[in-house]
């Protein structure tokens, strides 16, 4: 489960790290009134489940002499493809110095990291591959080893004590990852700029007050209506497949040969022809560039994706390349079918995955 921005901040409060101040509002009326205690120049945060908003043109500078018309431009516009139906206004920091901070559960090391920089912001990403060694990866997060680590860098201190209030909150909601990126240095304070937490769902018993408000993002609650899948993430190319540990490998294959996958969707076992029809619309609701389907036929029917593959191109007009390895249950028939409408099927997901990415 993740939490928006100003969910993620009202926890933060809670346990005193400092935040922006800040309104989130739904509607502009009386919006006047809802920023009165708000200084004069303010920040315009567009409240998506989904990274690099200010890039998309999500997050906007202004002041209060023009607050409401950037406001009104934003709510119900469609940024990465998912609606704004939120913002959160806050006040405008003097940032002297930006941070990253996070603490992250590394499954395959069974272990929690903590990975601090002493440079933050929305470049992060590319200072993780171009200048790995300027990010501190620190296990395991115990008071002691914390301090140790922290004592020679900027702001030390300071940096520790959000880094053992963010491991308290890590383990009081049984997140998988908590992330202030920036953290930033203001008039002496260190300030949550922005917040991303995301909730073990299986923990969501132990937090009523969090499944009461789940929300999953609205494409994501329609695939459930049909049985699919879903969840979007923040490259350009389709993945669809049958079985979650399926669409895993095809996601960390397409990472491996330079891919970004735009989505995770898994069509389920013994998916019919109709479901797959769905399964591409809304894969398509991100706008893709290519698209790779790998089916494990079993009690899937390879043909019966098939047609739904070609089904939904013929109603839709989608001439976007698509590369499709299918085995299993009905493949010969499956890759008939295809060929004969101009897509070639594979029998390797490496070849396929290969194909798309080129």
């Amino acid at each position: 489960m993740k939490l928006k921005e100003y969910e993620g901040k009202a926890i933060f409060k809670k346990y005193d790290i400092s935040i922006p101040k800040g309104v989130v509002i739904s509607d502009i009326n009386n919006l006047k009134d809802k920023l009165e205690k708000l200084p004069i120049n303010l920040v315009v945060k567009s409240q998506i489940l989904v990274a690099g908003r200010k890039k998309a043109g999500g997050i906007i500078f202004v002041d209060k002499n023009n607050v409401k018309e950037v406001a009104s431009s934003l709510l119900g516009k469609k940024i990465k493809g998912l609606k704004v139906e939120e913002l959160l206004i806050e006040e405008k920091l003097d940032i002297e110095k930006e941070f990253y901070i996070s603490l992250i559960v590394d499954r395959s090391d069974k272990k929690v990291y903590l990975l601090i920089s002493q440079e933050g912001g929305i470049d992060i990403e590319d200072l993780s591959k171009n200048h790995p060694e300027k990010i501190l990866k620190l296990s395991p997060v115990n008071e002691r080893h914390v301090e140790e680590a922290l004592s020679k860098l900027h702001g030390g201190d300071k940096l520790a004590l959000i880094a053992k209030i963010l491991y308290k909150i890590m383990k009081d909601y049984d997140a998988e990852l908590v992330e202030i990126n920036p953290l930033v240095e203001s008039k002496g304070r260190l300030i949550a700029a922005d917040s991303k937490m995301i909730i073990d769902d299986n923990s969501l018993f132990r937090h009523p007050e969090l499944k009461m408000k789940r929300e999953l993002i609205k494409i994501e609650a329609e695939a459930a209506e049909y049985g699919l899948n879903y969840v979007e993430l923040e490259g350009d190319i389709g993945v669809i497949g049958n079985g979650a540990g399926l669409v895993m490998a095809t996601l960390d294959v397409l990472d491996y040969y330079g891919g970004k996958a735009a989505n995770f969707l898994d069509v389920g076992g013994g998916a019919s022809i109709e479901r797959m029809e769905k399964a591409l619309e809304i894969t398509m609701t991100k706008n893709p560039k290519k698209i790779i389907i790998n089916i494990f036929g079993g009690i899937t029917k390879c043909d019966e994706i098939a047609r739904g593959i070609i089904n939904f191109r013929k109603k839709k007009g989608i001439t976007i390349p698509m590369a499709v390895r299918m085995i299993g249950t009905n493949e010969g028939e499956a890759k008939k079918i295809l060929e004969e409408n101009g897509i070639f099927c594979m029998d390797s997901m490496e070849s396929a995955i290969k194909k798309v990415v080129e």
